[in-house]
C-alpha cells in the first residue's frame, strides 16, 4: 500500500505551514516595530534587497503603512498570529489525519472564499488569482477524499 502521506496532502499540509510561518513572522514584524516608524521600516528593508523605489507595489505598501497607528498595527499583528494559529492547527491536524481535521479545514478554507473573491473583483492580481484557485482546490481535495482519513484499523 503506498504510503498516506504522499500524494497532495503533503503539499497542503505544506502550504498550510509556510503560510502559518509567514503569518507568524508578520505578527512579530508587526508587534515588535509598533514604536518604530513602519514607512522607514518597509523603506530600508526594499533599499536592502534592492527593490526599485517606482515599484507600484511598494509604493502601495508605503501608502498603506504610512497610515498604520500604534494600535491598528497592534490589532494588525494579532490577527495575523490568530491566523498563523489556525493555519498551525488545520496543518498538524491533517498531518495526524484527525477525524475533525478534514471538515475544520474544509470549513475554514471555505468561509475565506468569498473574500478572496471580492479582492479579485475589487483589483485582479495574478496572485490573488492563485491563492484563490489553491484554496478551492484544497477544499475539493478533502471534501473528495475522505478515504486519506479513514484509518486501517477504524481508530482515528
Amino acid at each position: 500500500m503506498a504510503d498516506r502521506r504522499s500524494g497532495l496532502l503533503v503539499w497542503i499540509i505544506a502550504f498550510k505551514a509556510l503560510k502559518a510561518i509567514a503569518l507568524t513572522a508578520l505578527g512579530i514584524g508587526l508587534l515588535t516595530t509598533r514604536h518604530s516608524d513602519p514607512f522607514d521600516i518597509v523603506l530600508n528593508a526594499a533599499l536592502t534587497v534592492h527593490l526599485p523605489l517606482t515599484s507600484r507595489l511598494l509604493n502601495r505598501v508605503l501608502d498603506y503603512v504610512a497610515a498604520l497607528t500604534v494600535s491598528r498595527q497592534t490589532a494588525l499583528g494579532i490577527t495575523a498570529f490568530g491566523y498563523a494559529a489556525l493555519m498551525g492547527t488545520e496543518g498538524i491536524a491533517l498531518y495526524h489525519r484527525k477525524p475533525w481535521a478534514r471538515w475544520f479545514t474544509i470549513i475554514a478554507t471555505s468561509s475565506l472564499i468569498p473574500i478572496e473573491i471580492y479582492e479579485i473583483l475589487r483589483e485582479v492580481h495574478p496572485a490573488r488569482v492563485l491563492v484563490l484557485l489553491a484554496n478551492v482546490a484544497i477544499v475539493i481535495y478533502l471534501f473528495k477524499r475522505r478515504d486519506v482519513f479513514d484509518s486501517p484499523s477504524g481508530q482515528a
